[in-house]
C-alpha cells in the first residue's frame, strides 16, 4: 500500500500558504535541485516543465530562483494546483513560474527544453515516452529515482531507454537523480 505520497501531499497543501514554513521545507531540497541543474545544466534561457509540483511547488520555485529560467509547474490535482499558485504568488515569483492542472501523459500546451520529474509523478514509463515525443532529441529529462527502502512506495522507470548520466542525492525517499539527453 503506498501512503508516503499522499501524507506528503496532505502535509504540502496545510503549509503552503505559509512563506516561512515553505521557505523551512524547501530548504531541505537547494542541494537536490542544484544537483539537478547541473545535470541538466540549466540556464537562464531554459524553459522548464515540472512534472507533479503539489502544493508547495518547491523545485519550480528553486530552479526559477537559482538560475532564472521560465517554469511551468504541472500537477493532476487540481486542489494542489490552486494550493501551488497561491504559494508562488505569495512568494513573488508568479512572473517566471506558472502552474497548471495536467497529467504528465498529457499534451503539453508549450516547447521546453528541460523536464524534471517529481518521484511520485507517475506512471513513470508513459511519462517519459510523452516528454521523449513532445521534448525531441535535445530535450533534458531528469527523474528522481526512489532508495532501496522505499522504493515499493513508488513507480520505478522503465530499463530502456538507458540514463545518459545520474547525480547521487542525499534525501530520504530518494538517492539519485537520473538523466535523458540526446534521445
Amino acid at each position: 500500500m503506498k501512503v508516503v505520497a499522499p501524507v506528503v501531499a496532505m502535509m504540502e497543501k496545510v503549509i503552503a500558504s505559509n512563506r516561512a514554513l515553505v521557505s523551512l521545507y524547501s530548504g531541505i531540497y537547494h542541494e537536490v535541485v542544484r544537483n539537478e541543474i547541473k545535470l541538466a545544466g540549466i540556464t537562464s534561457t531554459d524553459r522548464v516543465l515540472n512534472i507533479g509540483c503539489g502544493g508547495i511547488p518547491f523545485t519550480a520555485l528553486l530552479i526559477a530562483k537559482f538560475t532564472g529560467a521560465r517554469v511551468w509547474a504541472i500537477d493532476s490535482d487540481r486542489n494542489a494546483v490552486n494550493v501551488a499558485r497561491k504559494c508562488i504568488a505569495a512568494q513573488n515569483m508568479d512572473g517566471l513560474i506558472s502552474v497548471l492542472t495536467l497529467d504528465g501523459r498529457d499534451l503539453f500546451p508549450y516547447e521546453f527544453d528541460v523536464a524534471l520529474v517529481a518521484l511520485q509523478a507517475e506512471p513513470k514509463k508513459e511519462i517519459l515516452d510523452n516528454l521523449i515525443a513532445q521534448g525531441g532529441s535535445n530535450a533534458r529529462l531528469i527523474f528522481r529515482c526512489p532508495r532501496c527502502g522505499v522504493a515499493h512506495q513508488y513507480d520505478s522507470l522503465p530499463s530502456q531507454p538507458l540514463f545518459s548520466a545520474r547525480i547521487e542525492q542525499k534525501q530520504a525517499t530518494f538517492d539519485y537523480s537520473v538523466l535523458y539527453a540526446n534521445l
